[in-house]
């Protein structure tokens, strides 16, 4: 990703969405999934260990039972599918809905160079977006479809977070260039 820049939405000029910063915007978010996959390893490992978890009937399917269990005043779940038997166990959080988040766009070019999609493409390539979604604790908020659909040169792509120190964070981004290099690893120049 290069030449990256700030990026504002006709949007932001609603009522859905309150400056709170420059470029930074607060705006109401109703959960389509209720359960939230967990990337952060230490949680996970902390989870790992508890073993005081509760079957909830409520949100277990044939497919797969559904356990929960509170933690440090969280509710977290965790999905037993046949995925278990090969070693892998999935966690989630679930997250009032709906809740206020603090959302900033940003546009950029795509390199393929570093593994990117050429720019043309209306699709932004997994990395390092996912990489950066981890970095700074964000997600995909708006894929702005119509946007880097007509755009042949530009990918636009608007970030979400809870925290706003998060999208502060994310926005330090702006004007440098970000890859992955040959080891997969995120670069930030």
């Amino acid at each position: 990703m290069k030449n990256i820049r700030n990026y504002h939405a006709s949007k932001y000029n609603t009522p859905e969405y309150e400056q709170i910063e420059e470029n930074i915007y607060k705006t109401t978010y109703t959960e389509k999934n209720k359960y939230n996959g967990i990337r952060d390893a230490s949680l996970l490992k902390e989870l790992e260990e508890i073993t005081e978890w509760t079957k909830d009937n409520e949100i277990s399917t044939p497919d797969s039972i559904m356990y929960k269990t509170t933690y440090n005043g969280n509710i977290y779940y965790k999905k037993i599918t046949d995925k278990e038997i090969f070693g892998k166990k999935e966690f989630y959080y679930s997250l009032p809905s709906p809740r206020e988040i603090y959302v900033t766009s940003l546009v950029f070019e795509q390199e393929p160079e570093y593994n990117e999609n050429d720019p043309s493409s209306n699709i932004i390539s997994q990395y390092p977006l996912e990489d950066i979604l981890d970095k700074y604790n964000c997600f995909c908020f708006d894929f702005y479809e119509k946007e880097n659909q007509e755009d042949k040169t530009n990918s636009y792509q608007e970030f979400a977070s809870d925290d706003i120190e998060d999208i502060r964070n994310l926005r330090t981004i702006i004007g440098k260039h970000v890859y992955n290099n040959d080891q997969n690893e995120l670069i930030i120049e």
